[in-house]
């Protein structure tokens, strides 16, 4: 068996040491470009397929160079953070409310609050309902904006 797999290896290469000439083709190894950091590298876009090539204009496809300076982080580390705005708790003032996937009775109910309950208020649509958000659980949903207090009851 060692015999075969051996004759076997000498022949792949007796084939290759005769037919694979010029014409075969080799691997290049890739090796960085060193370019000047200012400058952006220009790459010509070549047509591969038998289409026709477009008839206007080539243009060059032009691609910024990403380089990672000092100054740049320490800019950027000195900015100052955003502003937490502040986060508009409501409060549910009926004995239980469903919360909904969407801001109508349509829409299956994905969750229930009982009165008392605290949630962030992110926006209102239109009709009324309120989009919340509770903090422990994730939990996110629609509201009927009326079952909604500033204040907790």
């Amino acid at each position: 068996m060692i015999r075969m797999l051996l004759l076997l290896c000498a022949a792949i290469f007796v084939v290759l040491a005769l037919w694979g000439g010029e014409d075969a083709p080799r691997r290049v190894a890739a090796t960085p470009a060193a370019a000047p950091a200012a400058e952006p590298m220009v790459v010509q876009a070549s047509y591969i397929s038998e289409a026709p090539a477009p008839t206007g204009p080539v243009v060059p496809l032009v691609l910024p160079l990403v380089r990672s300076d000092a100054a740049v982080v320490e800019a950027l580390s000195d900015a100052p953070a955003p502003a937490e705005t502040e986060a508009e708790i409501r409060y549910i003032t009926a004995s239980s409310v469903n919360v909904r996937e969407g801001p109508s009775t349509e829409f299956p109910v994905v969750g229930k609050l009982s009165r008392g309950e605290a949630a962030r208020l992110l926006w209102t649509e239109e009709n009324g309902w309120a989009r919340i958000i509770l903090e422990g659980d994730g939990m996110t949903g629609f509201v009927s904006g009326d079952f909604l207090s500033d204040s907790a009851p």
